[in-house]
């Protein structure tokens, strides 16, 4: 059995795409008008409607009704009053157990359907608000960390701890760092751990492709270009469509768009956009673990070549109020120096006209675009740019690092320790790829070291073409969960922030001298809070406040 992985994330429960969901509730059955969204709750219903049967201490039971529409989550509910922290931790595992027990082969198809080797149950921090135990939250944390931890090994599944307040989440990060837990990465630990020392220096930008949005739900490029002629009925050009490259195919689209619908041929692209939109918006529905992940990273700058609006949700889901967009999306948004920003490279859902994917599109796209373009290459000479999801293959991209390697290459012949652009991770080992971009792109392909001493070897001449279709697609999901686990990893080390530190309700286990540095920490903050109308006293009070300190 595939051994279970503990991811955290920063964000909210509602916004994770998962194939089970965990609402914390007591033995009454008091649920906070919070959890509404996320049970899939309308304006009018009500949580008598979804109150389990058996419900009573210590249950942990599906609800009675469950969402409509097929990519929402199964809703759990579990009874969280505990006597102590440890007790929150046993809760957990409860949980977890049930859902396996009860559910576990119901949600492998929704899991595989999703892209995902195991099943993903997500849950926010238990017993903190609400549960009895918010004024211990360093144990909670701790209890958590620990139970899940042994849970996911055990039943083979894997839990996503989603925590909104970023002091949680800091202090998991920190728990899970010190804890002493075999490496499932093997050697690509340590280069996730390098990576998330950078990302916290403020060294790394981002950009990522269509393999972040297809656990997610949405298609890959030639998926969307498969789509885009059944909607059109091209079904009579099938075998000579399959033999064009992917410019080409949609190329065609444009033309057999603008010829249906007798639209201008310079419109033509703005008609292939809507397109486009329409059947991203239709198969959007949550955020990937991957997209939750890149978001917990909270780095500053961002590109994509993705259409969709889902790392948007993510980062708005750990950042800001639920409905106002926490990032400024580049080239239509000015930038502010309080949020992060993204650089949609080849357009947005939002505004069809824009979408760069036909032939002709990419052929004007410096008429266009030259100063998108500019920009990315602003990244590459100025941060380490970390690739996920992306095949590395599209032309404007490639050009952007080939001019960029170029210019570090011929203004400096003799030092090339420092010329790499960056990272990328890939999902697949691909020598060539390797060998054509050393010195310029480091390639990391993740994998589990319990996944390679488990794979058999490939043997395509005994196989069918279903069975090795199958095969794929099993190392397809392998892969996608090695990524994940390296993004977590790298998240793991990231966090620059330690909300924490001086807030007394982690301070349980600390070192007797820790706590009482905290308490008087606390109290130099009140006193100096008396002093707010000196802007000196009140630069000191917003600091000490960024570490945790309470001296309201």
């Amino acid at each position: 059995m595939t051994r279970g992985h503990l991811f955290v994330v920063h964000g909210r429960l509602d916004s994770l795409s998962a194939d089970a969901v965990v609402i914390p509730t007591d033995a009454r059955f008091g649920v906070r008008a919070q959890w509404r969204e996320t049970a899939g709750l309308g304006p009018d219903g009500t949580w008598r409607s979804l109150r389990p049967q058996g419900w009573g201490p210590g249950a942990a039971l599906p609800a009675r009704v469950q969402p409509a529409g097929g990519s929402a989550p199964v809703v759990w509910f579990v009874d969280t009053i505990a006597a102590s922290p440890s007790g929150i931790g046993d809760v957990a595992a409860r949980v977890v157990e049930s859902i396996v027990e009860r559910s576990g082969h119901a949600l492998l198809p929704t899991a595989t359907d999703a892209g995902r080797q195991l099943p993903l149950v997500a849950m926010p921090v238990l017993g903190t608000d609400g549960g009895g135990q918010g004024g211990r939250r360093g144990q909670v944390i701790a209890a958590l960390v620990s139970a899940l931890g042994k849970a996911t090994a055990e039943l083979g599944v894997d839990v996503a701890l989603v925590a909104w307040e970023r002091s949680d989440y800091a202090a998991l990060q920190h728990r899970r760092r010190e804890t002493d837990v075999p490496a499932p990465l093997g050697s690509n630990a340590d280069t996730a751990k390098t990576l998330g020392e950078r990302v916290r220096r403020g060294e790394v930008a981002l950009f990522f492709g269509a393999g972040v949005s297809i656990a997610a739900g949405l298609p890959s490029w030639s998926g969307l270009l498969s789509e885009l002629v059944h909607r059109l009925d091209l079904g009579e050009l099938k075998d000579r469509i399959e033999k064009l490259g992917p410019l080409e195919q949609a190329e065609l689209v444009q033309v057999t768009l603008a010829a249906n619908r007798k639209a201008d041929p310079a419109g033509s692209q703005t008609e292939l956009g809507r397109l486009v939109a329409d059947v991203v918006e239709e198969r959007s529905a949550r955020p990937s673990l991957a997209h939750a992940l890149l978001a917990s990273l909270r780095v500053r700058e961002a590109v994509t070549t993705n259409y969709d609006r889902l790392y948007e949700q993510a980062v708005t889901a750990s950042r800001g109020p639920k409905g106002i967009s926490a990032v400024d999306v580049l080239p239509w948004a000015r930038t502010s120096s309080e949020r992060p920003w993204l650089l949609k490279m080849h357009g947005d859902v939002r505004h069809p006209g824009s979408i760069v994917l036909s032939r002709s599109s990419f052929v004007h796209y410096d008429t266009r675009w030259k100063p998108v373009g500019s920009l990315v290459q602003s990244l590459m000479l100025t941060k380490h740019l970390l690739v996920v999801g992306a095949s590395m293959t599209d032309d404007n991209l490639l050009r952007f690092a080939y001019e960029v390697a170029g210019l570090r290459e011929s203004i400096d012949e003799t030092d090339h320790s420092d010329a790499e652009i960056g990272t990328v991770v890939s999902l697949a080992v691909d020598e060539a790829f390797s060998r054509l971009w050393k010195g310029r792109f480091r390639v990391v392909v993740p994998e589990l070291v319990a996944d390679v001493e488990a794979r058999e070897p490939a043997m395509p001449d005994a196989e069918n073409t279903d069975a090795r279709e199958e095969r794929e697609a099993v190392e397809r999901r392998r892969a996608a969960r090695a990524l994940a686990i390296f993004l977590d990893t790298v998240a793991m080390h990231a966090v620059r922030e330690s909300p924490y530190l001086l807030d007394a309700r982690y301070a349980d286990g600390r070192a007797d001298e820790a706590a009482r540095l905290v308490d008087d920490i606390n109290a130099l903050a009140r006193r100096a809070r008396a002093l707010v109308s000196d802007d000196d006293w009140r630069q000191l009070v917003r600091v000490l406040y960024e570490f945790g300190a309470r001296g309201r």
